[in-house]
C-alpha cells in the first residue's frame, strides 16, 4: 500500500471511530456477530471499502481465509506460495480491523491443500476405488491431503506459528477438519495403521462395496453396520475419528504454544449436532462434536439450511444440539447461510433468530462477499 493509500485509510479508520463513538453499543448487549471472509475479497474490493461495511453493520470478528483449497497464502509466508503477488490481504483487514475492536481470526483449511500436494504426491488422500478401476484404491489429485501425513500437519503448524508470530490475530479457525466422505483414505499407509489395529481393511471395503458401488446396493448399508457394533466398521471409523481429533490437537497445542490467549475455533458439519444422524457425521467426516468440547474456544456449525434443503427451524435445531454436545463452556456461533439466490432477507432473518433463540451466543455469516443491503437488514432486524 503506498504512503497516500494509508493516510486515506487511516482518515477512513478516524472517522468511523468516531460515528462508532457518536452511537456506541454497549458490549454486554452485543452478540457476536462474525462474517467469514475470502483473502481475495479484501484483494478485490480494498480493506477501506470492507471496514466501512463492517463497521456500518456492528460485526464483531472476521474470520479471514489465510489458506484455502488452493494451499496459497493470503500473507506474507517464507513457508506458502502467495495468492497474489505483493499483495498481504491478513495485513491489510488487521490494519482497519484492530482500530474498530473487530476481532480478526485467521482461517485455515487442513484437509485440502493443492499447492501441497503437487509437491507431495506421497501425502495425496486414496479413495477406496471405482468401477473404472476395478475397485482398486487410488490417490486423488484435487488437492485432498492424507489426514495422517505428519508433514503436512507439521507443515500446517509451521505456518500457523508463522502467521501468530507476525501478526496481531486474534485467533486461529479451522476448517475442513474432517474428512470429505466415507470412500478416504485408503492409502497405503492407512491400510498398513489400520492392519496393526487389527482391522481387516477387505471387510470394511466390501462393505463400502455394497453401500456405494454394487448394483443392489443399500445406501443404509455402512452406517447400520457402524451402529450394530460389527467390528472392524467400528474400528475403522474410530480410528479415523482420533486422526481428526489428534490433528486439531496438534494445531491447537501449535497455536496456543505461539499465543498462549489465541482464540481457536473450528467450523463444523451440522449432521453430528443430532443423535439421529451422528453415525452419518462419524462415518464420513471422523469430526465429533464431543471432541470439540474439548479443543475449541468456539464451534461454528454450519446450518446452511438452504443447502439442505431445511426450515429455518432446524439451524436453532442444530444450534441446540451443538450446544448439548461441546458443553456449557464454549460458545455456539452458528453459521447461517447468507449466498444463493434463496437466501433473500426472510430466509437469512427467520435463520438467524432461530440459531439465536435456540441458545447461540453469536452468529457467523457464510460470507461477507455475498452479502448484501437486503441481508444485512435482515441481520441488523434478527439481532434487535
Amino acid at each position: 500500500m503506498s504512503t497516500n493509500g494509508r493516510l486515506v485509510l487511516y482518515c477512513v479508520i478516524g472517522c468511523l471511530m468516531l460515528a462508532c463513538c457518536a452511537a456506541p453499543v454497549a458490549a454486554k448487549d452485543r452478540k457476536t456477530l462474525a462474517v467469514w471472509m475470502w483473502g481475495s475479497t479484501v484483494r478485490a474490493q480494498g480493506a477501506e471499502a470492507v471496514v466501512k461495511s463492517l463497521a456500518a453493520n456492528n460485526v464483531t470478528d472476521v474470520i479471514l481465509l489465510v489458506r484455502g483449497t488452493a494451499g496459497k497464502a493470503e500473507y506474507v509466508s517464507a513457508i506458502a506460495p502467495p495468492a497474489e503477488e505483493g499483495k498481504d490481504a491478513l495485513g491489510d483487514i488487521i490494519a482497519v480491523c484492530r482500530p474498530l475492536g473487530i476481532r480478526v481470526h485467521a482461517w485455515f483449511v487442513f484437509n485440502q491443500d493443492k499447492s501441497y500436494t503437487d509437491l507431495h504426491h506421497e501425502d495425496r488422500i486414496w479413495h477406496h476405488g471405482k468401477a473404472n478401476t476395478d475397485f482398486k484404491p487410488y490417490p486423488v489429485d484435487d488437492g485432498k491431503v492424507c489426514p495422517i501425513s505428519q508433514s503436512h500437519l507439521e507443515y500446517t503448524n509451521d505456518m500457523i506459528r508463522e502467521v501468530i508470530e507476525n501478526y496481531d490475530v486474534d485467533g486461529i479457525h479451522l476448517d475442513y477438519i474432517r474428512y470429505g466422505h466415507a470412500v478416504y483414505c485408503f492409502c497405503p499407509d492407512h491400510v498398513q495403521k489400520a492392519t496393526a489395529l487389527g482391522i481387516n481393511v477387505d471387510r470394511v471395503r466390501e462393505v463400502m462395496f455394497e453401500t456405494f458401488y454394487a448394483s443392489n446396493a443399500n445406501p443404509n448399508r455402512f452406517f447400520e453396520a457402524y451402529e450394530s457394533g460389527d467390528a472392524d466398521v467400528v474400528a475403522w471409523v474410530n480410528m479415523r475419528q482420533a486422526e481428526i481429533r489428534d490433528a486439531a490437537a496438534s494445531m491447537r497445542a501449535a497455536a496456543k504454544l505461539a499465543k498462549p490467549d489465541v482464540i481457536f475455533s473450528a467450523s463444523l458439519m451440522p449432521e453430528g449436532a443430532f443423535p439421529e444422524t451422528n453415525s452419518f457425521a462419524m462415518c464420513h467426516y471422523g469430526q465429533s462434536y464431543e471432541d470439540a468440547g474439548e479443543l475449541y474456544d468456539f464451534v461454528c456449525p454450519m446450518a446452511y439450511h438452504l443447502d439442505y434443503g431445511k426450515t429455518p427451524a432446524w439451524v436453532g435445531d442444530v444450534a441446540r444440539g451443538a450446544a448439548k454436545l461441546v458443553g456449557d463452556d464454549v460458545p455456539v456461533y452458528i453459521g447461517v447461510q447468507a449466498y444463493g439466490e434463496k437466501a433473500d432477507r426472510d430466509a437469512v432473518q427467520k435463520a438467524i433468530e432461530a440459531g439465536l433463540g435456540a441458545g447461540a451466543e453469536g452468529v457467523a455469516l457464510f460470507r461477507f462477499g455475498t452479502m448484501n443491503e437486503e441481508r444485512w437488514s435482515a441481520m441488523t432486524d434478527a439481532l434487535k
